[in-house]
């Protein structure tokens, strides 16, 4: 399967946007992008030193219309981490977080290789 270049830019878009929109108010913003290549896939990482998500959440923020913080702290709808879990698997790769509250969050998303 060839990547769709239209939704791997939408992907990006929502992460890294995402990392800069959870910014912490207490320290300057500090975002990394990187990737990683093993036998069978690429594995791309975006990580922040942001608001953090609670262990309890890293799950429910990839639904659809799940939102962890109100609307009047930080704007939004809830599609973009479900929007982008869809577009990984569409190109049967996988997405995760891993985070720490008032530390910062890392988003994972692996590709195969052609």
């Amino acid at each position: 399967m060839r990547a769709d270049p239209v939704l791997l830019l939408q992907l990006w878009q929502n992460l890294i946007s995402n990392a800069i929109e959870f910014q912490s108010k207490e320290r300057l913003p500090l975002i990394t992008i990187s990737a990683d290549e093993s036998a069978m896939e690429w594995i791309f990482a975006i990580t922040d030193n942001g608001i953090g998500i609670r262990t309890e959440d890293t799950e429910r923020i990839f639904t659809l219309f799940q939102r962890i913080y109100s609307v009047a702290d930080y704007p939004g709808t809830g599609i973009g981490l479900a929007t982008c879990k869809k577009i990984v698997e569409r190109h049967n790769g996988r997405l995760w977080v891993e985070s720490t509250v008032d530390v910062g969050t890392t988003f994972y998303f692996s590709l195969p290789k052609l």
